[in-house]
Formats: C-alpha cells, sequence, structure tokens
C-alpha cells in the first residue's frame, strides 16, 4: 500500500463507527428529554476508559444528566464524575489541538524551505515538524473526534509529543542561524520568525501531555460540580 493511500477495511470501519456514533447521539437526545422532559441544550458521548460510553448531557440550571450506553440515568457517581471530568479534559484537549493552527506552521516551514534549506540538517529537521504537524492536523480533523475519548486523548498526547520534539531538534541545530542572522537575507529572517510564531501558535512548544495534565484539577472541580447538579439520584 503506497505512502498517503488509505486501507479500504479501516475506512469502511470508521465509517461504520462513525455512524453509530451519530445513532448513538440521536438517541442519548430523545433518552435524555424523556427524562428531563426538555432536550438538552448539549450532548457529548464520551468514553472514560475503553469500551464504556456515556453519554454527557447539559441542560438549562445549568443541570446534567450522565447517561450509560443502554441509554438510562447512571446510578453511579464516580462513573458520571469520571464521564463529566472526561468531557471536560477533551474540551481542553480540543482547545489545545488546533488543526488550522497546525496546518499554518506546515505551511510557514514551507515558505522558509523555498527561501533556503541551508544548513542541510535545518531543512531536513523543519520537513519532519511539517509531517507530524499535519498528521496531528488530520487526526483533529477526523470525524470520531466528536467523541470525547480518553484513549484516544492518549493518541494525541503522541503524536504531539512527537511533534515537540521535532520542533525542539530544530531549534538546536538552527541556532547558528540566530547567531548569524544578521548575515541572513531579510526574507529569510522573517521566515524564520513566521515559523517560531506558528509553532507556538500551533502548541509545538510544550507538550500536550503537560498541559493536560495541569488542566486536570480544573476539571475535577468542574466534575464534582456537574456531578452536584445531575437531574437524577447517584449513588
Amino acid at each position: 500500500m503506497g505512502c498517503g493511500t488509505v486501507d479500504p477495511v479501516t475506512a469502511d470501519a470508521q465509517e461504520q463507527e462513525l455512524r453509530d456514533l451519530v445513532r448513538g447521539l440521536e438517541s442519548a437526545r430523545d433518552a435524555a428529554a424523556e427524562v428531563a422532559g426538555r432536550p438538552p441544550l448539549g450532548l457529548r458521548a464520551v468514553e472514560a476508559v475503553a469500551g464504556r460510553r456515556n453519554y454527557l448531557c447539559a441542560f438549562e440550571g445549568p443541570a446534567f444528566l450522565c447517561l450509560t450506553s443502554q441509554l438510562r440515568p447512571e446510578a453511579d457517581a464516580r462513573r458520571a464524575h469520571e464521564a463529566a471530568s472526561a468531557s471536560l479534559l477533551w474540551e481542553h484537549l480540543e482547545s489545545a489541538v488546533d488543526a488550522d493552527a497546525l496546518r499554518d506552521l506546515a505551511s510557514a516551514i514551507g515558505r522558509l524551505l523555498a527561501l533556503s534549506a541551508d544548513p542541510p540538517e535545518v531543512g531536513a529537521t523543519l520537513q519532519v515538524v511539517a509531517a507530524r504537524a499535519l498528521r496531528l492536523a488530520a487526526w483533529r480533523d477526523e470525524s470520531l473526534r466528536a467523541l470525547a475519548s480518553l484513549p484516544a486523548a492518549d493518541d494525541a498526547s503522541l503524536l504531539q509529543d512527537r511533534l515537540a520534539g521535532a520542533y525542539a531538534r530544530f531549534m538546536r541545530v538552527s541556532e547558528p542561524l540566530v547567531e548569524m542572522q544578521d548575515q541572513l537575507p531579510e526574507g529569510v529572517v522573517a521566515a524564520l520568525r513566521d515559523v517560531e510564531e506558528s509553532a507556538a501558535r500551533a502548541g509545538a512548544v510544550d507538550r500536550l501531555a503537560d498541559r493536560l495534565r495541569l488542566a486536570m484539577p480544573e476539571c475535577e472541580d468542574g466534575a464534582q460540580q456537574m456531578v452536584g447538579a445531575h437531574l437524577t439520584r447517584l449513588t
């Protein structure tokens, strides 16, 4: 199978998974409306652990309802808390992994390489950064990202860690360019600056796993508040 091609079997499985997700969300919306007597304002499918899906529904109030995969109100407070925390953490991930910013980084690298690829190790490292930025952007754009899945968050952290590592290598090998920037053409200096600024906007400078770890206390506090505003009794 050539580079850039998609395995038809994998594509079919993903399409089926997406159809199942859409049907599940539609059924969960109906079930939540029946329990609450009004439709939810928002709804998210959540997998705090692989293979265990909940549907987290938000109502005016604010009030919340966590449904099981069988579309019944969750009775276990711990599981409702885990689903709420996972949903909030996923919001942080969605904010941190910006597909447009990642593509902008790849474009900025392309403009720099068009002006200069010297020294060769700088050009080679930049190509790796661009490729990894585009890979993470493609991950973020997949329709299945509508599912707040902590196992998928681990995949994102791995992809972003590879991007951050590649960018750190670029920063190391480009140090000679920084020292001699007074001798570089103005266009190359501007393109280098554009890459650095684009990398910061794309989140390539810091590790995603570290940012999510720092967000965990806030997510736990928010999850506790959501559990406290649950529409049905939790034990």
